[in-house]
């Protein structure tokens, strides 16, 4: 794929926009799969130390990364025109930052590791920092596929990295005892192979350009860094917290116990982020097709989200030591008020998208900052009891910042509370059904190992979901996914089992 200058054509939904959700789950699916059992496998491997030392690097490549893009990428996909001095333009900003960026983390290093206690980590937060300049290498590249729709050679290239840094990389160093090293060599391949794919496979011009094409990039994009920047904050203050005041061990307990949540929500979530940003930006000016489009993404991530995490909450020692196993029991305490405010996150996830689109970061910045005002002296007040009341800070954060988020959306689309409350209805009772039915199966099975447990109540929680589906699966179809689905093109065995 080359490059090209001008305006796209016409994107909806149900034409081009339907075939690249269908690559990006499929894509988010594989790579959450692989990153699920890898990262099993790398837990009981190397156990929580070395993933402690890593999301002391992560926080701070967390909070450069918001800058490295510079929002370009969002101004790419959100504009009408662009041409390849803008790509080059942009390519040229953000390989100059991330190489100043780089330059920075190594001097810095030693600093990092002592705020946390931990002079030893200095080489590994330094060896990390060369991310920025890898990752920044793709940055235009990444950008170019997702404004032109392209997730199926998008999502190719990430799992094919992934796969090669991690599992042909990062499993036989952990193997023959790297420790942490492991996991910094498995995201640098990782990283610099997926950039160097997204370079060839789209041909942007590499060649250094300081000045842009098109009036608006440089203000759109510092509007998006602006906008990250808050809500990397609102994700990540938990753990600078903990990183702080209770060690690298717990850090490392909590982070796996987040991340063994966030990886189901991110597969759910991401395959519809990147679509609707894409296909919202070129149907913006059309409010009614993307109040619809909002209300019923908004019921799709709720039938499939509200189920399985509030199913987790209800079982997170099963949960902690079916996957991760005894080493890991101490972050059982901490996944029932982080199950729910991964839910929380879930629906949240589908409001950023919505409101860039629309040219309303500015709205969603102003709530951001509202959220962070309040998080900072909550999270302040939790470090001095436990993990445990850090988790339910994060919970009640989380909470606010949807509601506040949901108030915005609401006004922007049009929607009433009534049809976005409707939207709910269904997927809250599905997710009372399986939770019950899987703390049932828990109790009666408790004698069990924990995997056998665990096991178990996934398969109540199956079964459980099939009744319901037969039950009510054709009103929620036609209640709330009029637009998106087609129920005359269902297979004849999803009819049948969804009695429509």
């Amino acid at each position: 794929m080359k490059v090209g200058e001008g305006k796209i054509p016409h994107i909806t939904l149900p034409r081009l926009g339907w075939q690249a959700l269908k690559w990006n789950y499929f894509g988010n699916a594989a790579r959450g799969l692989s990153q699920f059992l890898i990262g099993i496998l790398l837990a009981r491997l190397l156990g929580p130390e070395p993933f402690g030392i890593v999301a002391i690097a992560w926080m701070i490549l967390g909070i450069g990364n918001l800058f490295a893009d510079l929002g370009f990428g969002a101004a790419l996909i959100q504009r009408e025109n662009f041409s390849k001095l803008d790509l080059r333009f942009i390519f040229t900003c953000q390989m100059t930052f991330a190489t100043v960026l780089t330059l920075s983390g190594l001097l810095s290093g030693q600093y990092i590791a002592a705020y946390f206690h931990r002079p030893d980590a200095t080489p590994v937060i330094q060896a990390m920092f060369f991310l920025f300049m890898f990752q920044s290498f793709g940055q235009t590249a990444a950008a170019i596929l997702r404004r032109s729709l392209n997730f199926k050679a998008l999502q190719k290239i990430t799992i094919t990295s992934y796969l090669i840094g991690y599992l042909f990389v990062g499993v036989p160093a952990a193997y023959f005892g790297f420790g942490v090293w492991s996991l910094v060599a498995a995201q640098l391949v990782q990283s610099l192979l997926n950039s160097f794919q997204l370079i060839r496979i789209t041909k942007v011009p590499i060649t250094p350009y300081f000045r842009g094409d098109s009036a608006g990039i440089v203000k759109f994009g510092l509007k998006i860094t602006a906008a990250n920047i808050s809500s990397w904050s609102i994700s990540n203050l938990d753990t600078v917290f903990i990183g702080r005041a209770f060690g690298v061990l717990d850090l490392g307990l909590y982070s796996r116990a987040m991340n063994l949540l966030t990886t189901p929500m991110t597969i759910i979530t991401t395959g519809f982020q990147g679509v609707l940003f894409s296909a919202c930006s070129r149907t913006q000016n059309d409010l009614e097709k993307v109040k619809r489009i909002y209300l019923e993404t908004n019921a799709v991530i709720a039938i499939i989200c509200f189920p399985i995490f509030i199913a987790a909450a209800v079982i997170p020692e099963t949960l902690i030591l079916g996957i991760y196993g005894p080493k890991w029991q101490a972050s059982a305490g901490v996944v029932t008020p982080l199950a729910l405010a991964i839910l929380v996150n879930a629906l949240l996830a589908i409001k950023g998208p919505i409101l860039m689109a629309g040219n309303r970061v500015g709205v969603e910045l102003k709530n951001q900052i509202y959220t962070i005002l309040l998080f900072v002296p909550i999270l302040s007040i939790a470090i001095h009891y436990s993990l445990q009341a850090v988790a339910w800070s994060v919970f009640g954060i989380y909470l606010i910042r949807w509601s506040l988020l949901t108030i915005a959306t609401l006004r922007f689309t049009g929607a009433t509370v009534g049809e976005f409350a409707r939207t709910f209805y269904i997927p809250a009772m599905l997710a009372c059904a399986i939770s019950a039915a899987t703390a049932a199966a828990d109790h009666y099975f408790s004698s069990l190992p924990a995997f056998y447990r665990l096991a178990a109540a996934g398969g109540a929680a199956f079964m459980t979901l099939l009744v319901f589906m037969r039950l009510f699966g054709g009103h929620f179809l036609k209640a709330n996914l009029g637009t998106l689905i087609d129920v005359n093109n269902l297979s004849g065995v999803l009819r049948k089992l969804l009695n429509v």
